[in-house]
């Protein structure tokens, strides 16, 4: 955005406006012309999918998300996700062999609306004269911000930890794989959106027919939800031992956002295995705190951290409960129904084997 409005400043450089309604005539139309951009951005991937004979998921700006549940109503909550400002999520068709399915439209559908609307506004400022001022600041400010996007989001990058459309565009044209793992990972988004747990999905959508190549984003989620996977199906010595095999040998070569993931499940596996040093290196990293603190509102998984942190390290039973109560409280706000299920049978778990201790220790006493 700073680029966008160094471009404006120049564009309109010579106008007299006196300087604080030309701030205010300038700024405005710059952070609205930001959103649109999103909007339109996310809009281009909804019509680029449905065009591709994809269905409609859910269609995030900012934090509010729009979704359509189960019973086909649209509703709107709130999500966040690191590193992305907005997100369009389909559903891709199934009927047709996996190698068919169209991904490069879908995934080029933002880069392309925001370059139309950028050539548009050109096209307008070029040829329409007699515009009032703050239009044709906003009209500049999206040619300018729409041309930002489109090289932001077109040019393979990852940004902010997270792979951006051209990334994907590429590691999907190179490897059949990362297809699956692009197609795999829209499936499993929409079942944990309406309530299927990842324990109750059937094995072939983990199956990506080979070893993942883990510096592939798009084959190193689905690797990460397998192990969630192995976690909710309870065994968490399993998936314990797993997450830590995961960031010894692949941690490097994960994308930031996808480390902080699986940092956060190894600390939870590493209280409830009473893996002391593990879950004391976890717990004194002040990135990954951060990390679950701030969306911990929004995702049930990192409630159950900190509620495994409260109640295993801080032994801070009160805490726990309160946590626990809190996430059961809002269970329909938050947006993949299917982890908070998964969610709170585990806090409830952890609960019910302190009280079992607890008793154990006062009977012997």
């Amino acid at each position: 955005m700073g680029v966008a409005a160094g471009i404006v400043i120049i564009l309109f450089a010579n106008d007299n406006t006196s300087s604080p309604v030309h701030f205010i005539v300038f700024i405005v139309p710059l952070v609205i012309a930001a959103y649109l951009q999103i909007i339109l951005h996310e809009a281009g991937h909804l019509v680029c999918g449905l065009l591709s004979g994809y269905r409609f998921v859910s269609f995030r700006v900012g934090s509010l998300t729009l979704f359509k549940d189960v019973k086909g109503k649209f509703r709107f909550k709130r999500f966040k996700l690191a590193g992305t400002g907005g997100q369009c999520l389909m559903s891709p068709p199934q009927d047709i062999p996996l190698d068919q399915i169209p991904t490069q439209l879908y995934n080029a559908g933002g880069v392309l609306m925001n370059l139309l609307c950028a050539i548009v506004s050109l096209l307008l400022l070029i040829f329409c004269g007699g515009l009032p001022l703050w239009l044709r600041y906003f009209l500049a400010s999206t040619m300018a911000i729409g041309f930002a996007f489109a090289l932001l989001n077109g040019i393979p990058l990852k940004i902010g930890g997270i792979a951006n459309d051209g990334f994907n565009i590429l590691y999907i044209k190179r490897d059949k794989q990362a297809v699956k793992g692009f197609v795999a990972q829209l499936i499993i988004n929409e079942k944990l959106q309406n309530g299927m747990r990842l324990s109750q999905m059937p094995d072939e959508f983990f199956d990506l027919g080979g070893e993942i190549n883990y510096s592939d984003p798009l084959q190193a989620n689905v690797g990460l939800m397998r192990i969630s996977r192995e976690l909710d199906k309870g065994d968490i010595e399993l998936a314990h031992e797993q997450f830590k095999e995961l960031l010894n040998c692949h941690g490097k070569e994960l994308l930031p956002l996808f480390r902080l993931e699986a940092g956060c499940e190894l600390m939870f596996t590493s209280l409830t295995t009473c893996d002391k040093d593990v879950a004391l290196k976890t717990i004194n990293d002040n990135m990954l705190m951060k990390y679950i603190t701030k969306y911990a509102r929004v995702m049930s998984t990192k409630q159950r951290t900190l509620m495994a942190k409260s109640l295993l390290f801080d032994g801070d039973r009160a805490e726990a409960e309160r946590l626990y109560n809190e996430v059961v409280a809002r269970r329909d706000s938050y947006l993949m129904q299917g982890e908070v299920e998964s969610d709170i049978e585990l806090m409830k778990h952890l609960l019910k084997a302190q009280d079992i201790d607890q008793n154990q220790v006062k009977s012997t006493n």
